[in-house]
């Protein structure tokens, strides 16, 4: 079995390694002190710079953290190493990786389009958005029929300019709106439509996520304020012309 190392235990980490953990010896890190985590999950637990030293090597934090997470590890990463990361944007993340860590360092951006509430029941055909940023050994390649054959996702190849544009509509379009029907805690009532039950699987499926994922998916992206502001606007819009009426 080869190597892995996961970097940051959040949800989504404790989601996807038991996904992993047939095909890989995993070595987890986390700057909280989750040693009953890891265990719990089945995998080792070890220092960043054990973790840094595999021969893949997966950071699965939130943006926010990501560029301070590359400048502390780029001297741990090996430059035969494939480095992977699992953030909701992909243009930032990829400039930084690139620009901190060594030349010969193989990187693979991903983006898995399912977490813990839509992969509850398994993650076989689901989609995962892969950019391949330097591919020149069999490892990458690998990695990539490992994606769609062994866990068999639906694997999107983007680049992470085309991602971002995408994902401004199909993830912080809705996550904003997600975010803004939980805070409003809109009721689950009898009398109501397939649209509004639309509404409360909205609420369900988005509004709980971590404040973490929100501020990934809405400031990281440098294409969503556009979105947003864009779907505000028309919000006003539509209220001035109700209340003009």
């Amino acid at each position: 079995m080869q190597q892995l190392g996961f970097i940051g235990l959040g949800s989504f980490g404790r989601f996807i390694i038991p996904h992993l953990r047939p095909y890989f010896n995993i070595t987890v890190f986390d700057e909280r002190p989750l040693q009953e985590d890891a265990k719990q999950l089945g995998v080792a637990w070890g220092s960043i710079e054990a973790v840094c030293s595999k021969e893949i090597v997966v950071a699965g934090v939130p943006i926010h953290f990501m560029e301070a997470l590359l400048i502390q590890i780029k001297d741990m990463i090996k430059p035969d190493t494939l480095f992977i990361d699992i953030c909701s944007v992909k243009v930032k993340p990829v400039t930084w990786i690139q620009q901190y860590l060594h030349p010969e360092v193989e990187i693979i951006a991903t983006h898995p389009l399912f977490g813990p509430q839509s992969g509850k029941h398994g993650i076989k055909g689901l989609n995962m958005v892969v950019c391949p940023v330097r591919l020149r050994s069999a490892k990458v390649k690998a990695m990539m029929r490992f994606f769609s054959e062994t866990l068999q996702l639906n694997v999107l190849e983007r680049t992470p300019v085309i991602h971002d544009k995408q994902m401004a509509y199909v993830q912080a379009l809705t996550h904003f709106i997600g975010r803004a029907v939980n805070e409003m805690d809109i009721p689950d009532v009898e009398q109501k439509t397939p649209a509004y039950q639309f509404l409360l699987d909205i609420k369900r499926n988005l509004g709980q996520d971590s404040w973490d994922l929100f501020l990934t998916i809405e400031n990281g992206n440098p294409f969503a304020k556009e979105v947003r502001d864009q779907f505000v606007e028309e919000l006003q819009k539509l209220n001035e012309i109700l209340d003009k009426k």
